[in-house]
């Protein structure tokens, strides 16, 4: 009867559910600290696009970046695109698991978010086009970036806009991912990035073909630099 009492107690004080475990988190957070330990912590990586690395010095860049430097100043994550946090992305943006994008978001502000050196002054989101949103019911990346955005104290700018419909990139190569790519975004005339430190936020980075065509974007209408946020790298 105690325990029983005690146990309700507990539930009332700290109603979160782990969404992996599905036992109370015991936090403002719907994810247990042992399942959060257990997640695929993005550790040596490159230092410009994220790209997990073999290498064990953190701060040097990947042979991709060396060669062909990408438009885009640097990749904050905290996670790799691996299990399970592909089943929480693929839940929460094709599945309406909103929640799920929330427990990641707030992820990535514990681990990303208070080292950051610079705020940036604007977040972009990579936007999606009408078709695809309407089926959605939600842009991903501008559910982040609101998320985001208001935590930080962070205007967001509609600065992109996705006016041709484009296959899915999920299933292609990435140099069908480059050509898919080259054409979907249009600058939204009269956005406020001239001069300005932005931050395009995505939920997943691939092959960085999405993100360094919108950075490009962004560059050749005035930003001054240009970060990328996005939720998980793929390995």
């Amino acid at each position: 009867m105690v325990n029983r009492f005690y146990k309700k107690l507990i539930y009332k004080a700290f109603q979160g559910r782990c969404v992996l475990c599905n036992y109370p988190s015991f936090r403002q957070l719907d994810l247990c600290h042992d399942c959060e330990a257990d997640l695929p912590w993005l550790e040596t990586h490159c230092a410009r696009c994220a790209l997990p690395l073999s290498t064990r010095d953190s701060y040097s860049e990947c042979g991709r970046c060396l060669s062909k430097p990408p438009i885009f100043t640097q990749c904050l994550t905290a996670l790799r695109y691996d299990f399970p946090v592909d089943r929480l992305i693929a839940g929460f943006k094709h599945h309406g698991q909103l929640h799920y994008g929330a427990v990641l978001a707030k992820v990535w502000l514990n681990s990303i978010g208070g080292d950051l050196d610079e705020l940036p002054e604007l977040l972009v989101p990579v936007p999606i086009h009408w078709r695809r949103r309407w089926l959605r019911g939600f842009n991903q990346a501008t559910v982040l970036a609101d998320d985001w955005g208001q935590t930080l104290g962070i205007p967001i700018c509609h600065a992109l806009s996705h006016p041709h419909a484009t296959p899915s990139q999920q299933n292609l190569s990435a140099a069908l991912r480059q050509k898919n790519i080259q054409q979907a975004f249009t600058f939204t005339p009269d956005s406020p990035i001239k001069g300005k430190h932005i931050a395009i936020v995505d939920d997943v980075v691939t092959t960085t073909a999405t993100a360094n065509t919108a950075a490009a974007i962004l560059a050749r209408n005035g930003a001054r630099q240009i970060d990328i946020w996005c939720l998980a790298r793929t390995p």
